[in-house]
């Protein structure tokens, strides 16, 4: 069962705000509330006809609702928008229907000038070799198991990134770092704009902790971190508090440790030409975790 469209202003206020922010064709944001199917009238042959299709609900600062064609949400095919439910997104107003009191907006004309800008800039500073200088703010679009590369949108851009260029550590099932909607800050790394190709970077963005460990190392201080894996043959891993996973060492006078515990650390090696560091456990600042009997509960 389709439904029509509630209205989108309940006073005047609210009616000028639309009406200005569609004058002066300004980006405005607002949440995915919903998505369904919808009638809206649209025009054929010279006549306003009703017509069902897929619609996504905005609500907007102040209580204000605006819905936008699934044709108009994106430049490209998406199987369903469902997915974007409770994003926020960047849209113009397109067109305001006085009769129905219905404001119509679109994502993908939004995109297209901020796309415009985002190139223009981009080549500026490609001639002036300052490419790497700035920091852009994106939003996690997508992934891709098969290539592993993470899609980025900045500024109505589909940008990617490569999985090492996500973070400064190791990095295991990058799937589980990302999350769609996520924001984050990047560096651009190269551009191709007969291809339309952004290439980005969030690890260029964030301080190299290997210099941090570096200063610990001298100073010979102690180091927290998080027992991440502790296999047979390839040994025990922890997650310092830097956010580096590292190779540990135990000495014979500490008791092995087991997932998820808490340990003091000192810093014994660093490779940063190799991005390696081995650390070695010299305590339990939190105590010792109990390992789970699996058959304790036949006794009890």
């Amino acid at each position: 069962m389709t439904e029509v469209l509630n209205q989108s202003w309940t006073n005047d206020v609210e009616l000028e705000t639309l009406a200005r922010a569609r004058r002066n064709r300004e980006i405005v944001k607002g949440v995915v509330r919903s998505l369904g199917i919808k009638t809206r009238k649209v025009l054929e042959n010279g006549k306003y006809v009703p017509k069902e299709m897929e619609i996504a609900t905005f609500l907007l600062e102040g209580g204000i609702k605006a819905y936008c064609p699934a044709h108009e949400f994106s430049s490209h095919e998406f199987k369903s928008l469902t997915g974007f439910v409770g994003t926020i997104q960047e849209f113009i107003i397109e067109d305001i229907d006085l009769e129905e009191k219905v404001a119509i907006v679109s994502v993908k004309k939004a995109d297209e000038i901020k796309k415009e800008f985002l190139w223009n800039d981009l080549e500026y500073l490609e001639r002036k070799g300052e490419l790497d200088n700035k920091i852009y703010k994106g939003t996690v679009a997508g992934f891709n198991p098969e290539t592993e590369r993470i899609f980025i949108r900045v500024n109505g851009v589909d940008c990617f990134m490569l999985k090492y260029d996500w973070d400064h550590g190791r990095v295991r099932d990058i799937s589980s770092s990302i999350e769609r909607g996520t924001e984050i800050e990047v560096k651009v790394l190269r551009i191709d704009k007969e291809r339309e190709l952004v290439q980005v970077s969030r690890k260029a963005t964030i301080a190299d902790p290997f210099k941090s460990l570096e200063q610990l190392m001298k100073d010979d201080e102690a180091i927290a971190g998080k027992v991440t894996t502790v296999h047979s043959i390839h040994g025990v891993f922890v997650q310092l508090d830097v956010g580096l996973e590292v190779k540990g060492m135990k000495p014979r006078n500490i008791e092995e440790p087991i997932v998820g515990d808490i340990v003091t650390c000192k810093i014994k090696e660093i490779d940063k030409k190799k991005r390696h560091c081995k650390v070695v456990i010299i305590g339990y600042p939190r105590g010792k975790k109990k390992r789970k009997d699996l058959g304790g509960f036949l006794f009890e």
